[in-house]
């Protein structure tokens, strides 16, 4: 991705993020309401989906949130930032993907 195109878009980011706490100012009671089985049998099947082409962007993201969750109910709180800082990554991927889309 091009410097100045993810520049634009954490840009964006910011903007959604400062509407967002303006708008909201408490964000939420708690990291997830998930149970530990569920996220463990979402992560499995999420990361089977992504095992093989064709490669969705939502599957993606997905499976990326579901080992952030995980990692957060392992009390691993240093691979849970890790692992929400890929959700980042890909949401920028996906940006650059509607714009792709969007220049064609």
């Amino acid at each position: 991705m091009k410097t100045e195109q993810k520049e634009k878009f954490i840009a964006l980011i910011n903007a959604g993020l400062d509407k967002a706490e303006s708008k909201h100012p408490k964000f939420c009671d708690d990291f997830t309401g998930a149970r530990e089985w569920f996220i463990v049998d979402e992560l499995e099947r999420w990361r089977t989906v992504n095992s093989c082409a064709p490669y969705h962007a939502d599957a993606i993201l997905n499976e990326e949130i579901l080992e952030a969750l995980e990692a957060y109910k392992q009390g691993d709180l240093e691979h849970c930032l890790q692992e929400l800082s890929q959700c980042g990554a890909v949401i920028l991927r996906m940006m650059q993907f509607v714009q792709d889309e969007m220049e064609a």
